[in-house]
């Protein structure tokens, strides 16, 4: 009977020592498991069952943060649950910055200037740059406008930037380069009234023709000899052709200056002249305009004025305008 009790009080103490060491394991999502660790490791936690068996193997990341702080009471659980568990939080204290004064440079008490400024590295190659600017441009449009070429460099040395702007300016000097590009590129300039154009030596002109007299044959006439010659039917003239005669600006103007005028003078007062081109021809009493390709008469019939060019000119003929 003693032996029967002794055996039923160490089952009541061994079920106590069970039941004493049972553990409930929670999870986060409202499971848990009661029971004792079997295993716990890197792979995992797995529970002996308090009602027999053996759990599966759980994640730790799963557990509460309550259960994994129980389980880190036994040392041999620390290295495998310290990576889940939560650092208490910390409310360190900012590192403090100490802001060290620098050394900052005494600013001047003098406002800036232009004088100032051209003191500087920058601004004395800003200088030389600019004066060699100025006397380059000085002496090219000494070279242009035909100025002495000392005179304009001297002036713009003394008096920089203006100088050459002022000689830009100026008329040309007489045998200048502008001087020359000037009356080249000059549209249409309308002979002046009161310029007497240079008395050319007296051309070469084929006397009247007459029916029967070879043309070769005939005394040659200028234009007051042509003009004095007049007959009863048959005016005095003067033929030049495209053969033996360069139809230019040159040529109209040193031959037939008088036509330049507004008032024709009493020489050429009753001439005309006929220019015959390629596809018409014209009988014209002035010249009003004439340039480096192109010749611009005014016509006897309307007082109109009608443009020709050298290139299509084939025959000039200067005769009395009562001629037929």
């Amino acid at each position: 009977m003693r032996r029967v009790k002794s055996h039923i009080a160490g089952l009541m103490f061994l079920g106590f020592a069970v039941f004493g060491t049972a553990e409930v394991f929670e999870f986060y999502n409202g499971n848990s498991l009661e029971g004792e660790v079997s295993v716990l490791d890197e792979t995992g936690l797995v529970v002996r069952l308090e009602s027999g068996g053996f759990s599966d193997r759980q994640e730790l990341v799963y557990l509460t943060q309550e259960t994994l702080n129980r389980l880190a009471r036994n040392r041999e659980y620390v290295p495998y649950i310290r990576p889940f568990l939560d650092l208490p939080e910390e409310n360190p204290h900012p590192p403090v910055i100490h802001v060290r004064e620098v050394e900052r440079l005494a600013l001047s008490d003098r406002g800036g200037s232009l004088f100032a400024a051209l003191k500087s590295p920058l601004g004395l190659l800003f200088l030389v740059v600019f004066y060699a600017a100025n006397l380059i441009a000085a002496f090219e449009i000494s070279v242009y406008r035909g100025y002495p070429k000392a005179m304009v460099c001297g002036i713009a040395l003394i008096i920089p930037g203006i100088t050459p702007l002022v000689f830009l300016l100026l008329p040309p000097a007489k045998g200048s380069y502008a001087e020359d590009y000037q009356e080249a590129e000059e549209p249409m300039a309308e002979y002046p009234e009161e310029l007497e154009p240079a008395t050319p030596p007296p051309p070469e002109l084929a006397a009247p023709s007459t029916p029967g007299v070879p043309q070769a044959g005939r005394p040659k006439l200028g234009l007051q000899q042509a003009a004095a010659t007049k007959t009863s039917d048959v005016a005095a003239s003067a033929v030049y052709t495209r053969n033996d005669t360069t139809f230019n600006r040159n040529f109209f103007e040193t031959t037939f200056g008088e036509f330049f005028r507004v008032v024709p003078s009493p020489a050429v007062k009753d001439m005309v002249l006929v220019f015959k081109g390629v596809k018409k021809e014209a009988v014209a009493k002035r010249i009003t305009r004439i340039s480096a390709n192109e010749i611009r008469v005014q016509l006897v019939a309307n007082n109109k004025e009608l443009p020709m060019t050298f290139g299509e000119l084939v025959q000039v003929t200067l005769r009395h305008k009562d001629a037929t």
